[in-house]
């Protein structure tokens, strides 16, 4: 129980101390996404590429850049670096932080009282038409549930 105890606390330290670190951002062109959250030597960092971030227009780059720091702020890099070697774990872990992460730059975004960001980021995900892979869902799917979440968040229709 005591061995219990003390492993918690010590993920608990670990998990607050890396909430507290800056996240950095660093452009990488070779980057085969738009951006992605993880760490290297010096803490939590989101590597973007510019190319892709300039073909997706500014506000549809500011709602992933929200996606991404949530998958910091919610611990989504932590949880799956801590279950690397489980892959059943990792599954879920990937399509329940993708969704996660969707909403929290919805909150994010309504919070901010900019949801031209958010019309933004659902129109591109509907033109793109992107099959999805083994962490995220469709893009039209998602896109979808950005739109019914944003109306379970405020009551109103994201495209009036």
């Amino acid at each position: 129980m005591r061995k219990q105890f003390f492993v918690l606390l010590i993920i608990n330290i670990f998990y607050l101390s890396v909430k507290a670190q800056t996240i950095r951002e660093i452009p990488v062109y070779t980057l085969n996404d738009i951006a992605c959250a993880s760490y290297d030597n010096y803490g939590p960092v989101i590597y973007f590429n510019p190319n892709i971030c300039q073909q997706a227009g500014q506000l549809t780059t500011l709602f992933f850049k929200a996606h991404e720091y949530a998958h910091h702020n919610l611990g989504h890099v932590i949880q799956k670096l801590w279950n690397a070697n489980n892959p059943y774990v990792q599954n879920w872990l990937d399509k329940n932080m993708e969704n996660d992460a969707d909403a929290y730059a919805v909150r994010y975004w309504v919070g901010q009282n900019n949801i031209q960001v958010i019309q933004s980021w659902v129109n591109t995900m509907w033109s793109i038409n992107n099959l999805g892979d083994n962490t995220h869902l469709p893009s039209q799917i998602r896109a979808t549930n950005v739109v019914q979440y944003y109306y379970q968040l405020t009551g109103f229709k994201l495209f009036p």
